[in-house]
């Protein structure tokens, strides 16, 4: 009888553990899931309502505040270590990335976002403003117009090889770059908030080519990708300890956009 007290007494202690650890798995769900609201509140309070604040193309600063949420995320999946949790972590950080990449392309630094029935008249030329920047452009001009341009949808190649191998093909690449950055050209032109560039086309196509083809030849991708499918081993303190400091960091920046 009372071997069989003891029995229930271990198993009711186990059943009241399992149920606290679950409530603090939760809380840490609930917490990262309502920062992650909050961010994207105020990220698009800073682009709409704030405009004049980014006003002089300061990407910086909305960029800062993405990488926080982003950062906050990975060690939340470091926290859950589940195939599922790591999936869903890059979807998000793509949703994330278009939120910057619109940002960039037709809010920050760029007149009022408005339909028109007439577009800009554009550069049809190829490698024309290429060459032009390089022979006559500062080096700023030259960042931001052509390695800017060349680099714009890297972010978004590297994620989706991340999310899966399938993607490891210039091919596939092709057929998702090639119809982003022909709609960025063409809204751009529609909504004056740019111009029709064939060399931008250009440009951001050959820049993620380039780019899957490296990172893919020498096999780099396969080695980053297990960065994001492990939690490293790490004990539970230290990762709950990250995960509230990553917390803090967001809420700390987000406070300082709103205050400054």
């Amino acid at each position: 009888m009372k071997s069989k007290n003891m029995k229930i007494k271990v198993l009711d202690f186990f059943f009241h553990v399992i149920i606290i650890y679950r409530k603090r798995f939760y809380m840490k769900k609930l917490i990262k899931n309502i920062i992650l609201i909050i961010s994207l509140v105020v990220y698009f309070y800073m682009i709409n309502i704030r405009k004049v604040y980014l006003s002089d193309k300061s990407y910086l600063k909305v960029i800062i505040l993405v990488l926080l949420v982003c950062l906050m995320l990975y060690i939340y999946g470091l926290i859950e270590n589940k195939n599922k949790v790591y999936k869903n972590n890059l979807n998000i950080y793509i949703v994330l990335y278009f939120m910057i990449l619109i940002s960039v392309t037709f809010y920050i630094g760029r007149t009022k976002l408005k339909f028109y029935n007439w577009w800009y008249s554009g550069q049809y030329e190829p490698f024309q403003m290429i060459i032009s920047e390089l022979k006559y452009g500062t080096f700023e001009e030259i960042s931001r117009n052509v390695i800017g341009n060349a680099i714009m949808l890297i972010p978004l190649s590297f994620l989706l090889m991340l999310k899966d191998k399938k993607y490891n093909n210039v091919l596939r690449q092709l057929l998702i770059v090639l119809p982003i950055t022909g709609a960025i050209e063409v809204l751009q032109a529609f909504t004056h908030t740019g111009a029709f560039d064939i060399d931008d086309i250009i440009l951001n196509y050959f820049g993620t080519l380039i780019f899957t083809f490296l990172i893919t030849r020498f096999h780099l991708i396969d080695k980053i990708r297990k960065l994001f499918y492990q939690d490293f081993k790490l004990k539970d303190n230290l990762k709950n300890t990250m995960f509230y400091i990553s917390i803090s960091l967001v809420v700390i920046y987000i406070l300082g956009l709103l205050l400054i």
